[in-house]
This record gives structure tokens, C-alpha cells and sequence, in this order.
């Protein structure tokens, strides 16, 4: 051992400075006080390569004896570089080794242990054992790890929250219990013209509401603390940028754990384009209803004024073509055998022109004053109809020697007198028509509309409908006149060739429509025609 000089102390060791008896006495009384008030105590080779003591005190397992394989006993693969490197630093230095760090508990679970260890030094100064204490401070790691994991996630929910309120039109904020801004958004730091620093923390006068804006929301916002049920309103607020802008919004509480409210969130909402809008619809809505009125009214005057020309028509012009047609009968009787055969050949001709204008009168006043007048909601059969029809053209019918054929035809919901005035439209218009080195013709059959063939039609899919079909062998016509036919006043022949108004077609067409049905044609010439009517079996109420 090197001797000392009187007076000269040793600093190489805690113990330096004491007699070997004290040394030892001291250093006793030390490890007495380590193992009393530590949790595990333990004592290391100079080198850290053996342990030779370890007293877990059920924290860690005991060694029982000296052990050369402790770090792979104590501490798990990933944690063992760290610990050598800070054990490698104490020797070198020859200072007290301390570390927290991870370690294997008795039950072979994870823990954590804060490790502190002093070197024990000879009289030379040399390092003859390293002497340690423990604590299990597992339940402070893992708090602090929770902490950690709760901080990260509150710190990625706060960038989400951010990220998604930040970059939404829409003004999001929170009022605490005493009506300061806790947060505004982008959008609301914008509308303010304000920064975060300037604005939160500050109540609604400080950010420029005026008294009674702000003395509004501190209401609602009791309101809200009161209810804890939300409120909504819509008011109108100064921009910045943009003006003055209309904004709807709504206050909900915040609860805490305990049903309390803690604060009050809120959202609002430029509105203002969708006001506008709804005044400009507003606006139109009424010009349209003043338009749709004053048309009304001109659709009224213009009804009264039809009716008062078909009062004319039927007696102010009727009568002169009665009386035209009397006289030319007179004319003809009172002359008989004066007038030569081209005087007889004008009476004739006058005759007939009153008796064209006659039944064209009539065809205007059928084709302009039957929709008022229809009642829809008969039964009709169409068997009875068609019988009456044969009656009423039972002499030009013999006549033509035409035949009529049909198979049974369905009883449908609609208007008697309109049904009728159809059919016989078009049976009397396939007898005129008819070719004359040919008898006429006339075939009719019915069967119900499947619903696809109802929706390719343009109709209601789901309604039934009744499909007839009207064939004649008569002249025909050309197929690019199949609409030109049921068009007013239209004629594909002269009247010279055959009688009649121009309105028959076109008449059955609006009878067909008011039933909210269908007709079409298709025809050749000289061959024939064939008219396809679509009616529902069923009419609408109010129809």
C-alpha cells in the first residue's frame, strides 16, 4: 500500500482520509444504510464482467452467488449496448455509474429500474468492487409513457382538428363560461382581420362586435350553459374583406366528465349567396305569378270571347247558310222548268257550298267547345258504341257496301259522347275514303299494353292501357303525311274529290289527348290506312 505524508488525504475514495478500522467501519455502515432504504442492492466486479451480490427484494431475482451471465439474466438484447456503454464510462472515469433503464423482473415481465453504483476504492486508489442500489420505478415509466402516448395522440389530433377547421369557409370557434374567445379558425381569424394573438383571449367587443351583437350572443350563450341543449340564429356582421355578409350559426355546449359545461362551441356560415338566391327565386316566383295570373286572365277573355264566336256561329252565321240553302231550294222549285241545265248546275253548286259551310261550322264549334263540357268518368263500352255508330251510318254503309269487323273491345273509363265522336270520325272517314272499284273494309281489335311497350310510348308504365287498332283497305296516303293528317284545316285532297272540313283527324287526336292516350297512323297509298289508338282503362280523378 503507498504510504502517505503527514497531514496528506486521500479523495480517491469516499472512505479516504480514515484509518483502515474507520474505513471499514464507515464502509459498513454505508452498505447498512443502502440495503435499509433501497429496494435492491447489488455488488459488481471492478470490471462489471461478475456480479457478486444481488438482493432483489422480490423486484429482481436474487443471485445467491457470484454470476458472469448477469446482463443476459437482467437486461433484454436491445437494452444491453446501452448499459455497457454507460458502465464503460464509470470505469474509465471511475465516477458513480447511474442509469434508468429496462430490465427483467422476477416474474420475467418488463420493468424499469433506476441503477446508481459507487466505486470502492483500495489505499492506492484502484477500484476494487462497485457497490449498487436499485429502485423499481416501472409505474412512473409507464406513466410517463402514457403521458408521452396521450401527448402524441392529442398533438395529432390537434394538427387533424387544425388541418380540418383551417381549411373550411366555415367559422369555427370557442367561447369559455365568461364569453372570451378560447379559439377562431383561419377563416374567423380572416373575417376579423385579426391575428391568434390579437383575438383570442378577448371577449366579443374587444374583436369588434358592436353592443348589441355582442350583448346577443352573451344571452344565447347563457342560454346555452343553462339548457346544455344548442341554439341557432342567423345575423348579419361585417367582413373584413367582402363587406357586410349575412351568416347563420349555431352554439353548442361542451360537457366535461361530470354533465357540466365548460365552455361553448360554435360554427358559423356565410349564407349570403344562398339569400340572394333566394330573393332572386322570390322575385320570380312572384313576376311569374303575375305572369301566369295576367295570362290566366287572358285565357279567360279568350275562352268568354270563343264562346261568344261559337254563340255567333251557331246562330248568326248558321242562319244566313240555312237560308242561303232554303232559298236555293225555293229557287229551284218556283223555276222548275225555266232554268236552263246550266242554271240548275248553279243552284246546285250554291246548294253544296252552303251545305260545306254548314258542316264546317259545326266541325269548329265540336272542335273548339267539347273540353269544357266532357264528362271522364263514364263506363263505356265500346261494343255499344261502335253498334250505335253502324246505326247512325247504316245507310252510306249500304251504300259502300262496306263491312265493319270487330272482335270483342274493352270497356274503359272516359267521356260517352267524345268516345263516340272518335269513332265515328274515323269509321265515317275510312267510308269517304274508300277506293271505289273496292267494297271498304274496316277491321278493329283491341289488346292490353304491356308496361314496356307503355314506357316506350312515353307513357305511365305503371298505368293499363288499352291498344286498338283501326285498319281500313281505303286509298291511304303517303307515310310522310302521317302527322300532316291530324293537323286543322289539313287536306291531302281536294275538296272537289271529297267533302269535308279538315277537321275529323285532328279532332280525334284531341279526343285521344284529353283521355290522355295515343293515336298514330301509318298508310300506303292505294292500299290503306291503319290508325293505332292507345287509351287508358282508367281515368284520374279530377281528369
Amino acid at each position: 500500500m503507498k504510504s502517505k505524508k503527514p497531514g496528506e488525504t486521500d479523495h480517491s475514495s469516499p472512505f479516504s482520509g480514515l484509518t483502515q478500522d474507520p474505513l471499514v467501519e464507515s464502509e459498513e455502515r454505508f452498505r447498512a444504510l443502502v440495503t435499509a432504504t433501497s429496494e435492491v442492492v447489488y455488488r459488481m466486479s471492478p470490471d462489471w464482467k461478475v456480479m457478486r451480490e444481488l438482493k432483489g427484494r422480490g423486484f429482481l431475482s436474487n443471485t445467491g452467488e457470484p454470476i458472469d451471465d448477469w446482463l443476459d439474466k437482467y437486461i433484454q438484447p436491445q437494452d444491453q449496448q446501452r448499459v455497457l456503454k454507460v458502465i464503460a464510462e464509470a470505469i474509465a472515469t471511475k465516477s458513480i455509474f447511474e442509469l434508468e433503464h429496462p430490465v427483467l423482473r422476477a416474474d420475467g415481465t418488463p420493468g424499469w429500474t433506476f441503477s446508481r453504483a459507487v466505486p470502492i476504492f483500495d489505499g492506492e486508489g484502484e477500484i476494487v468492487e462497485w457497490f449498487g442500489a436499485a429502485s423499481d420505478i416501472t409505474a412512473r415509466r409507464q406513466m410517463e409513457d402514457a403521458l408521452r402516448l396521450a401527448k402524441e395522440e392529442s398533438d395529432v389530433r390537434k394538427r387533424l382538428y387544425e388541418t380540418v377547421t383551417n381549411n373550411t369557409p366555415d367559422l369555427i370557434y370557442v367561447f369559455d363560461l365568461q364569453y372570451r374567445f378560447t379559439y377562431a379558425n383561419e377563416a374567423l381569424l380572416t373575417m376579423w382581420g385579426k391575428t391568434w394573438d390579437q383575438a383570442v383571449g378577448k371577449r366579443l367587443r374587444e374583436n369588434g362586435y358592436e353592443d348589441w351583437h355582442a350583448e346577443m350572443h352573451e344571452r344565447e350563450i347563457d342560454q346555452v350553459v343553462a339548457t346544455r341543449l344548442p341554439i341557432r340564429g342567423e345575423v348579419s356582421f361585417p367582413h373584413a374583406v367582402f363587406g357586410k355578409r349575412i351568416y347563420d350559426y349555431i352554439f353548442v355546449p361542451v360537457l366535461n366528465d361530470r354533465g357540466e359545461v365548460e365552455a361553448v362551441a360554435g360554427t358559423t356560415r356565410d349564407i349570403t349567396e344562398i339569400r340572394l338566391v333566394e330573393e332572386a327565386l322570390k322575385r320570380s316566383r312572384e313576376e311569374l305569378e303575375a305572369l301566369v295570373e295576367e295570362r290566366t286572365r287572358a285565357l279567360h277573355r279568350s275562352n268568354e270571347d270563343l264562346q261568344q264566336f261559337a254563340h255567333v256561329a251557331s246562330h248568326d252565321l248558321k242562319e244566313p247558310v240555312r237560308k242561303m240553302k232554303l232559298f236555293a231550294n225555293l229557287l229551284r222549285s218556283e223555276c222548275n222548268g225555266q232554268l236552263n241545265e246550266k242554271g240548275v248546275g248553279f243552284i246546285n253548286s250554291m246548294e253544296r257550298a252552303a251545305t260545306r259551310m254548314y258542316t264546317m261550322i259545326e266541325g269548329i264549334l265540336s272542335y273548339s267547345s267539347f273540353e269544357g263540357t266532357a264528362l271522364m268518368s263514364e263506363q263505356v263500352d265500346l261494343n255499344d258504341t261502335i253498334r250505335e255508330i253502324e246505326s247512325d251510318l247504316e245507310i252510306l254503309i249500304q251504300q259502300k257496301q262496306a263491312a265493319v269487323q270487330y272482335g270483342r273491345l274493352p270497356v274503359i273509363a272516359g267521356s260517352a259522347v267524345l268516345l263516340s265522336q272518335l269513332f265515328f270520325n274515323l269509321i265515317n272517314n275510312s267510308l269517304k275514303f274508300s277506293r271505289p272499284d273496292n267494297p271498304p273494309l274496316i277491321r278493329m281489335s283491341a289488346r292490353e299494353l304491356l308496361p314496356e311497350e307503355a314506357r316506350t310510348a312515353g307513357l305511365d308504365g305503371h298505368k293499363p292501357y288499352i291498344r286498338i287498332s283501326f285498319e281500313d283497305n281505303g286509298i291511304g296516303f303517303a307515310q310522310q303525311h302521317a302527322e300532316k293528317i291530324f293537323q286543322a284545316f289539313s287536306r291531302l285532297h281536294s275538296k272537289d274529290r271529297f267533302e269535308g272540313t279538315g277537321l275529323g283527324l285532328s279532332l280525334c287526336r284531341k279526343i285521344v289527348e284529353r283521355h290522355g292516350g295515343i293515336i298514330q297512323a301509318s298508310g300506303k297509298e292505294n292500299e290503306g290506312a291503319i290508325f293505332t289508338i292507345v287509351l287508358p282503362l282508367k281515368q284520374e280523378e279530377g281528369a
